[in-house]
């Protein structure tokens, strides 16, 4: 329900409450029958708006958060070629897997498996 329904909705509700006691106060048989009847009108509109609100906070909602990362080296960073170990073939993009955390390549030429490691830094 939106904010201006539930405000019309709350503000009805009050002036029906206020309209009641008015009735209240003039104390006739009617008047009695008919400030009870505003007060129960006005309880049930309230009770609505208090019940709508508590559903709507219960329903989950979607939140979209969006990273920026940027990664960079510690150092100079310089391309190299990669060669396969055993026969000294160049290898591609296409021959790299990333297995269990670790970089796996697998040469075309000759089919020999090794595992990418990065050379220490000092």
């Amino acid at each position: 329900m939106s904010r201006v329904v539930e405000g019309l909705l709350l503000f009805v509700a009050i002036f029906l409450v206020l309209l009641g006691v008015v009735f209240l106060i003039a104390a006739g048989t009617q008047n009695l029958l008919t400030g009870v009847a505003l007060m129960a009108v006005a309880a049930m509109l309230m009770f609505y708006s208090y019940r709508s609100r508590r559903i709507e906070a219960a329903k989950p909602t979607l939140v979209s958060q969006n990273f920026n990362v940027t990664m960079s080296g510690s150092g100079q960073l310089e391309k190299r070629e990669l060669k396969c170990k055993s026969c000294g073939a160049p290898l591609a993009d296409e021959n790299l897997r990333v297995v269990q955390g670790g970089v796996i390549m697998t040469c075309p030429y000759c089919g020999t498996v090794s595992s990418l490691e990065e050379s220490p830094k000092w």
